[in-house]
């Protein structure tokens, strides 16, 4: 087992690697979605209110850890399928500089919404290792969690997400 470790303020968050992952599953879990109030690596503000109305897949992640630039790839491609079917997708840093995402993303780029987080946000969020990602449904409660990278764009993980939309919205498939 291999694992890796970033000090973010002064907690410690581990690095979890494929192995570790427990298979393509997304845990079911039920609790409010946090307050939060994050800058964005475009301009702007994203606060808990931004994501009423639609599910959410929020993947928390850092340049240091490896896995989570591995699940990149998938996370853009489940974005390009999700984007036009009403699920909204956010990238949350954990807790590095604008000029460290910034030059990464530069390099490897993500193709959603990305948000500079902090030790806080972190510990708000209950990330307790990267990469993290949670599901919120259109009523702002998180309902999946998924500790470890993921093959984001999979038919089964792409399905259970959109079955949180709007029933009275049609599905399309490209």
């Amino acid at each position: 087992m291999t694992w890796s470790a970033g000090a973010v303020g002064l907690s410690v968050v581990l690095c979890l690697s494929a192995a570790q992952a427990a298979e393509q599953a997304l845990d079911t879990v039920d609790r409010a979605l946090p307050e939060f109030d994050l800058a964005s690596v475009g301009d702007g503000q994203w606060q808990a209110e931004s994501l009423q109305g639609k599910p959410w897949v929020i993947n928390f992640w850092a340049t240091w850890c490896p896995p989570c630039v591995e699940e990149i790839p998938s996370m853009n491609a489940a974005w390009e399928a999700l984007e036009s079917q009403g699920v909204g997708m956010l990238a949350i840093n954990a807790g590095e500089g604008r000029d460290a995402v910034d030059g990464f993303l530069k390099r490897i780029p993500i193709d959603f919404p990305t948000l500079f987080g902090d030790v806080d946000t972190l510990s708000n969020w209950s990330v307790m290792a990267l990469p993290t990602t949670i599901v919120v449904n259109a009523q702002g409660q998180v309902v999946y969690e998924a500790l470890g990278p993921r093959e984001w764009d999979e038919a089964a993980l792409l399905e259970k997400v959109l079955e949180l939309r709007d029933p009275a919205e049609p599905v399309t498939t490209d």
